[in-house]
């Protein structure tokens, strides 16, 4: 007779105690903002906020994404457009209007969370862009109020300068923006920061950008190609998120399917590309004081595979 499973099982009972305090629930809500943004559009942004506030939300922090682009393509990666009109739920939209939040009234993913969403091509949503700037105030107004019940509330911002996205950075207590490595790199990288500066001057205060995040990188083996990515990221200076994201077919196909890139581990392009994701995530999440860097690290280095494994093993002891 073996007592070997015996002897194990209580350890792996420890090891779901351990991933559950390291990933615990902070006891008090930190409600900070984050907002992603670039002026310029097809950078990524959308992906990157949706992939960021899933990293948050696995770290175990609660979770509110909002869709600032009347696009709505932030939305479409957590729901189906049926939701939105099943469901009564608080669009993004009413951010912008004096009480609208009173009967705050999120959806809620499945994976926990909550979004103020925005239905594909909304054209009331663009037209925020012409109204008073002094709207500003209002969307700081609610969407301050809101944070109280969250750690992190992450803006995806529209590919352009305006009302919205003047909106979410003076809001923000952290701003995030997305490059590309192209022919007209530098003077994107220009825009954005000189944007971030504008916007800082309009409220009076100094705004800066917390991180950019070199992303849709395509190494394809050529001088050139390494040339301009280092000279991007010399460029970019102390702000650079040191791991691009790189563009490869796991990205695309995560981002098909709705889920965070590294949820798909079966080939080695898949595991791959979640090592690398994870890694680009936890040094933007380094960026926020809030974050514990154990609380990074014990995400990055335990998969969410073993995590899982680890714990439905200990409960079933």
């Amino acid at each position: 007779m073996t007592t070997q499973s015996k002897t194990k099982k209580p350890s792996l009972a420890k090891l779901e105690a351990v991933i559950k305090a390291a990933l615990a629930s902070p006891e008090h809500r930190l409600s900070k903002i984050i907002a992603i943004t670039n002026q310029k559009g097809g950078v990524g942004k959308t992906s990157t906020s949706f992939n960021f506030a899933h990293y948050l939300n696995e770290l175990g922090y609660r979770v509110l994404a909002v869709d600032l682009d009347g696009q709505g393509n932030f939305t479409e990666l957590f729901f189906d457009q049926s939701v939105l009109t099943q469901y009564v739920h608080t669009p993004a939209l009413a951010l912008f209007e004096q009480g609208g939040c009173d009967n705050f009234q999120p959806l809620t993913h499945p994976s926990g969370i909550d979004v103020l969403a925005t239905p594909r091509n909304c054209h009331e949503l663009n037209e925020i862009d012409s109204r008073s700037i002094s709207v500003a105030e209002v969307f700081f107004n609610n969407l301050s109020a809101i944070a109280q019940h969250y750690d992190f509330v992450l803006c995806d911002t529209p590919p352009a300068p305006g009302v919205r996205t003047t909106s979410a950075c003076a809001s923000a207590d952290y701003i995030f923006a997305p490059v590309l490595v192209d022919t007209f790199a530098d003077s994107a990288l220009e825009g954005v920061i000189s944007s971030i500066q504008n916007i800082g001057m309009m409220i009076e205060a100094e705004l800066s950008l917390t991180g950019i995040l070199i992303n849709q990188l395509v190494l394809d083996g050529t001088a050139d190609t390494a040339q301009q990515y280092k000279n991007l990221a010399a460029r970019i200076g102390p702000a650079l998120i040191p791991t691009p994201i790189r563009q490869t077919k796991p990205f695309s196909r995560a981002q098909r399917k709705g889920i965070p890139v590294w949820h798909l581990r079966q080939s080695g392009s898949e595991r791959s590309t979640s090592h690398e994701t994870r890694q680009a995530y936890g040094e933007m999440a380094a960026r926020i004081p809030e974050i514990q860097a154990e609380r990074i690290a014990f995400f990055n280095e335990v998969s969410r595979a073993v995590r899982a494994k680890i714990a439905a093993e200990a409960t079933a002891v």
